[in-house]
């Protein structure tokens, strides 16, 4: 009886030291369970189930289509993770960017949506969006890991992929609730539809009109350097993110932007850009943040977000000139969350805030050519407790009517001066865009 007291003792304190061996902070910490999983199956599942629909109904061409999407979606996607080697959010792996699991999922819902039409897109993207939000779940990817994984599968699918009309019978995949099926469509005269460029006294409309597009998507994919990232929480000792060790490096960037014209010279700009930095140090001094402190001479690990949804109305000055001149007013809503925490946890101080401010933004540059110009851009925002700026320069190549590239190289200055604490942080970021015009 004793023996076995002893070895279930053992046991016992085998599992506590095993426990508090493995304990991470909520920082570090992945998620496993349902989501997860639900997420694993659909990102296999959205491509398989368009494959095994355009297959059902005859449609090789389109099932050959969706191959070449998927298959260059897929190279992309880990060329990349293996040039960047970013690490993932739960420090486990350094391939985090881009998320290959959202990229998966949306070749699928994008060819769904590009060749059987509009009617299939929404069920579609939301099983992708549901991928992807799985990843930020799990703490396996960063917002822009995911954001990129997404476009670069929408835009690869965008230049593969082609309207299916042959049939006045279609039958496409259908997705709901973690389960797959067909969807059958009987539309009478479907196969005598119009051409697929179809020119109007507006313009053009369509699919692929040769005409000026009035609308664009553009994804821009890169790195940044944080210059500066100055943080003083009120009453205590300042510290900067830039000296604690970068062992995130490099941080990669990813930002998206939709062009929605309005009327003739003026146009709509919504533009998402979120920057995240994981980061590690051993304190040189004591530290103190949301009401926690960090003695001197431990390990104290960041987590560093700042997400930014802008909206402007701008206007065309010199449409007609080669010369770029446009003025526009809208507003930011910028969300920000900073953590400080020891790798093995229970001392996490955490900070989170929304602000909303009104911009101004000016663009100017000029067109060398029709296919080659350069732009530059300013972007101003503040009110009460929160100021930021935005400079780039880009150069551009219109490739054809819908396709255009560009190089760029930018710099954004934001000021935090709030009740709790003051921030004051310079992100460096360039790369390259890619935009698609509809």
């Amino acid at each position: 009886m004793k023996a076995k007291l002893s070895l279930i003792s053992s046991a016992i304190i085998l599992s506590l030291t095993s426990t508090t061996a493995v304990a991470k902070s909520e920082i570090l910490e992945g998620q496993s369970g349902t989501i997860s999983e639900i997420g694993d199956v659909v990102q296999i599942a959205l491509p398989a189930g368009a494959l095994i629909g355009s297959l059902w109904i005859g449609d090789k061409e389109g099932a050959w289509q969706l191959t070449k999407g998927v298959a260059t979606t897929s190279l992309i996607t880990h060329t990349m993770k293996f040039g960047y080697g970013r690490l993932r959010p739960d420090g486990t792996e350094s391939n985090s960017f881009p998320s290959g699991h959202t990229s998966a999922a949306f070749s699928g819902a994008a060819y769904i949506h590009h060749r059987y039409g509009d009617k299939w897109a929404l069920p579609a993207y939301a099983a992708a969006s549901f991928v992807g939000a799985s990843r930020l779940w799990a703490n396996r990817h960063f917002m822009d890991d995911v954001l990129a994984g997404g476009s670069i599968a929408v835009m690869t699918s965008l230049y593969f992929t082609d309207p299916y009309n042959a049939s006045d019978l279609v039958v496409v995949p259908s997705f709901s609730d973690g389960n797959m099926g067909l969807a059958v469509s009987y539309t009478p005269g479907a196969s005598k539809s119009l051409p697929k460029y179809q020119l109007t006294d507006d313009g053009w409309s369509g699919s692929g009109a040769q005409k000026e597009f009035h609308r664009s998507y553009s994804l821009f994919i890169g790195g940044f350097d944080t210059s500066n990232n100055f943080i003083q929480e009120n009453g205590s000792p300042s510290f900067n993110l830039t000296d604690f060790s970068q062992e995130s490096e490099p941080n990669t960037y990813a930002a998206a932007e939709l062009e929605w014209g309005v009327a003739k010279d003026q146009y709509l700009l919504f533009s998402f850009n979120p920057i995240e930095s994981r980061d590690k140090t051993t304190l040189g001094k004591e530290l103190k943040w949301a009401g926690k402190s960090y003695s001197a001479g431990s390990e104290v690990i960041s987590a560093y977000s700042n997400w930014s949804l802008t909206a402007d109305y701008v206007f065309e000055l010199l449409s007609d000139s080669d010369w770029i001149v446009e003025l526009g007013a809208g507003v930011t809503f910028a969300a920000q969350t900073i953590r400080l925490d020891y790798p093995e946890g229970n001392n996490l101080g955490e900070t989170s805030d929304l602000f909303v401010a009104p911009a101004i933004i000016f663009n100017g540059g000029y067109k060398f050519t029709e296919d080659f110009y350069l732009d530059l851009r300013y972007r101003a925002s503040g009110l009460s407790q929160y100021t930021s700026q935005a400079y780039s320069v880009g150069v551009t190549y219109q490739i054809n009517d819908r396709w255009s590239a560009s190089l760029f190289r930018g710099v954004l200055e934001q000021e935090i001066d709030g009740d709790e604490y003051y921030n004051d942080a310079e992100f460096d970021h360039g790369g390259f865009a890619v935009t698609y015009a509809f």
